[in-house]
């Protein structure tokens, strides 16, 4: 029971990042809307391979995430068609991250890697939870969570890694890192 618990929250925190537009459903828009938002915050040109790529990423997220969820197909995600379609598409399915989300998350780990060192810095991880309505100490939290080496920087590997396992790891271990990607859940 507690399993099913710790996912539901990490899926209904997920859902309130992706509600942009804060009307209680997730749609199109808000993916595409979110992506914007995080191309602009990052300093991105609209139409540089970063933000063609995190559109992209976005899109191909929202088809597989409807073509999973949306049962009445009418292109906008309730908080339940949401949960039933997240832990259909990516937890009872873990090839699902690689398929529909992975492609996102490769662009947003891009994208926030301002540099091209293949790290991510705290002020650029607090940049992303900015935009995701994260708090301050819940980005913090997470960040130190996650910089498991304590470099003070996070690989795109160790960021990927987390988002996958936040994504598709059901387990109740408080030290899996996919349980640290938007601080405590």
């Amino acid at each position: 029971m507690r399993t099913l618990e710790l996912m539901t929250r990490k899926i209904d925190t997920c859902f309130g990042h992706l509600d942009v537009d804060g009307n209680g459903t997730v749609e199109r828009d808000d993916l595409l809307g979110l992506g914007s938002r995080l191309v602009a915050q990052f300093g991105e040109s609209p139409t540089s391979p970063k933000a063609t790529a995190m559109a992209a990423g976005m899109v191909r997220f929202w088809e597989a995430l409807c073509s999973a969820a949306d049962v009445n197909g009418d292109g906008r995600l309730t908080p339940q068609e949401y949960r039933t379609g997240m832990t259909r598409a990516f937890v009872e399915d873990p090839t699902g991250f690689d398929r529909a989300f992975l492609p996102m998350a490769e662009a947003l780990c891009g994208l926030l890697d301002t540099d091209g060192d293949g790290t991510v810095s705290r002020p650029e991880f607090a940049a992303f939870h900015q935009i995701m309505r994260t708090s301050v100490e819940n980005a913090d939290l997470a960040f130190g969570k996650l910089d498991t080496d304590g470099s003070g920087s996070l690989s795109v590997t160790e960021l990927l890694a987390a988002m996958r396992d936040y994504y598709s790891n059901p387990d109740e271990n408080a030290d899996a890192l996919g349980h640290w990607l938007f601080g405590r859940v």
